[in-house]
């Protein structure tokens, strides 16, 4: 199933860019997000684990991001995959782009990408599925937003992109 989805940031291109630099940090802004930290034997590739819900089913994953580009300031691209390790059985693999738009002050993030479900996961629609990707897209908007804004705040705490993620 194909998908795309854009929203707004309140900053320039530049920042916006910077913050995408940081995987980690990125990962920290995505709804469902448990762990996260670089694969060691891999460049640009990370373990990440996150929980969604995808309609009735709430389900656990552990997947492998791996980025296959970037063109600085401009666009990310990378790849996910990875199985159900609690919940729901099934796996998954995703290509994804973002392009990053500067004007008027603001950036407008585009994300697109496709993504294949096997297994139980497989079974759930591509209307569940697209309407749960724009939720999360705008609840990761948000968390963007506020991350880029408490970077920028005078006196703000180092930020954390060397670290795993891990939240609970």
């Amino acid at each position: 199933m194909k998908y795309r989805h854009e929203f707004r940031v309140r900053a320039s291109g530049d920042t916006v860019w910077r913050f995408f630099e940081r995987p980690l940090e990125v990962a920290q802004c995505m709804p469902g997000v448990e762990t996260a930290e670089p694969l060691e034997s891999e460049d640009d590739s990370y373990s990440v684990r996150a929980t969604q819900k995808l309609g009735p089913m709430s389900t656990t994953f552990q997947a492998k991001v791996r980025i296959t580009e970037r063109v600085a300031g401009a666009r990310i691209a990378f790849t996910a995959t990875g199985k159900a390790v609690r919940g729901a059985v099934g796996n998954f693999r995703a290509q994804n782009a973002v392009t990053l738009t500067e004007a008027g002050g603001e950036t407008c993030v585009s994300v697109e990408g496709e993504v294949a479900l096997a297994g139980v996961l497989g079974t759930v629609g591509s209307a569940v599925i697209n309407k749960h990707a724009a939720k999360v897209t705008a609840q990761f908007a948000c968390n963007l937003e506020q991350a880029l804004s408490a970077a920028d705040a005078p006196g703000a705490a180092p930020r954390p992109g060397e670290a795993a993620v891990e939240r609970h």
